[in-house]
Formats: C-alpha cells, structure tokens, sequence
C-alpha cells in the first residue's frame, strides 16, 4: 500500500457521501506497498479502507472484486468490497478508479513466529480449496512473456553480471512443470499482506494481483519470502512447518512437491524483475517503502543452487 494520488478532506467526505457508512471523522493515507493509494475512512459508524487504483482500470476490478466476495461469503477473511447506496462498488476519484471496501482485523508482524507461520500455511490452502468453486478465468498478467518483456525494457540499466543471470534464467524457465492442480492464487502474498491478531489471522488483503495460475507458485512466493535465512537461503524448517500446516487443508501432489524447486525460481525471478522495474521508474508519492531487488537477486542465485 502507498499513496500515490493525494487527496483533501473535501475530497474524502463527498466519497463517503455515496455509502451508507456514517458520516466522515477522518481520513490517513496508509504507507508501504508499491502499486496503488490506500487511506484508511474513519465514520462515526466504522472505520473502512478507501484504494485509489493507480494502474488498473474500472472493467478489471471486478474479477478481483467478485473473487474476494466469494471468499468473504465461504467464511475467509479478506476486504470485501462495499456497495454504495445505488449497488455500484466502483467510482472514479481523483480521474482514477476508487472503492472502498471492508477493514480486516490486525496488523503486519515482520517478524513470524511458528504458530503464525502454520496459521498462514491452512489459510493458503483454505483459499486455494475456496477457488475451485470460483468459476472466473484470469491470467496471470505477470507471467514468462512479461518477464520476458520487462527484462528487455530494463536491460539497459543492468550491470552485466545481472544481465547473464536473468536471460540464463530465463530460458530454464521456459520448461517448468505445467501438468499441476491450479486455481485462482494470491500472487503477491508477502509479509505484508497478512494482518495478525496475536497467533491467529486476522485476514488477508491486497488481491490486485490474483489470477489463475498452478498452486505451488503460490506456495513458492510465500516460502521466498516468508520462509527465507537473512542470507536469502531456505530454512527448511519453517518450510516443513508451513508445507505439513497447508498438506491439512489441500494435500500437495508428490508432482507438486517435484516442481517446487522450478517455481521457486520462476516467483523470485518475477519478483527481482518488478522490483527493478519499479526502482528504474522512480514512481513518486507522498507515502511509499521502495523494495529493494537486490535481495531478489541473492535468493534467485541461490535457488539455482538448490539453496
């Protein structure tokens, strides 16, 4: 989450107008993330989220929109989007597409004990299982061709070192296993996108990036992330923890296990590309926690080493 579209209490209060949520207290803009302006709305009644999409627009909301109803509706906690006093969820606000949509319970922890590493673990299967009754098709808009072509637009700016290991990389991602159980996945389901309360999750937010796509790439992105030595290596021990904790809720394919190593490649490599593809841009706003791609880098070249 950023703020990349500013705005003013004037502003915030007509938006909230439109809803049946109370009246308009106040209005903070929220920081991290790197693609659209997220505030938190608080009424007289409740507090809400207000997102500002920056690069989407209104026609692809719904897939995202219908997909986080459909989880809220079978019992997982996520945002659901928040229909004003018309039934439309989404507006225009400041010339971009804007929502608001519901406040999930708890906050981000940097640091992840066990409990909550195996709490993440059966939510991710939970929500893999939900998907299959989820009867929408969506690419994954972020795949090989557009590794590929990201990887041409910024290789200018790359030092050569860099350059041979992403168009190495490259070409073995050409043949990674594809005959896997799939569905609608996260994409994106890093540290910060898991609210805690205590032990227990209090939700999952920030779905701009889901899509259908195979289940262990999912699983491959949160162990990169959530899994990782400060060194950018594995620990197999929260792996194993967080594996056995997702096996309760959607037992994994042995196939599934034989292609993880591939998809671990295939998410850091996605993720070190976006990453200088946003350093490179030097997108300005008022709130933002650049990600740095050089730690994307460390834990691509490990896992080409099956670290």
């Amino acid at each position: 989450m950023a703020v990349y579209t500013s705005l003013n209490s004037n502003d915030a209060e007509d938006f909230v107008k439109n809803y049946n949520i109370g009246s308009l207290i106040s209005f903070k803009g929220i920081s991290g993330g790197v693609t659209n302006s997220n505030f938190f709305i608080q009424t007289d009644h409740q507090e809400v989220v207000l997102t500002i999409f920056e690069e989407l627009v209104a026609s692809e909301l719904n897939f995202y929109f219908e997909f986080m109803h459909h989880l809220s509706e079978h019992g997982f906690s996520c945002p659901n989007p928040i229909e004003d006093k018309k039934g439309i969820i989404v507006h225009t606000l400041r010339k971009k597409p804007a929502a608001l949509l519901t406040k999930i319970p708890g906050k981000v922890h940097k640091e992840i004990n066990e409990n909550q590493l195996r709490a993440l673990g059966f939510a991710l299967a939970k929500m893999h299982e939900l998907s299959k009754s989820f009867n929408t098709h969506k690419e994954n808009d972020r795949n090989l061709s557009w590794m590929k072509k990201t990887y041409q637009s910024i290789s200018d700016c790359l030092n050569d070192s860099v350059k041979n290991l992403i168009s190495e990389e490259l070409i073995y991602l050409q043949d990674l296993p594809s005959d896997l159980p799939k569905g609608i996945i996260h994409a994106d389901l890093f540290r910060d996108n898991v609210l805690f309360e205590d032990d227990t999750i209090g939700g999952i937010i920030d779905f701009y990036y889901a899509c259908t796509d195979y289940f262990i790439y999912d699983i491959a992105i949160v162990i990169n992330d959530w899994c990782t030595n400060n060194d950018g290596s594995i620990n197999r021990t929260r792996q194993e923890i967080f594996l056995e904790a997702y096996d309760k809720n959607r037992v994994l394919k042995q196939k599934e296990y034989d292609a993880l190593g591939g998809y671990l490649r295939l998410a850091a490599m996605r993720f070190l590309l976006s990453r200088y593809q946003d350093q490179l841009s030097k997108k300005e706003a008022e709130l933002n926690q650049p990600k740095d791609p050089l730690f994307f880098q460390e834990i691509l070249s490990l896992r080409r080493l099956g670290k």
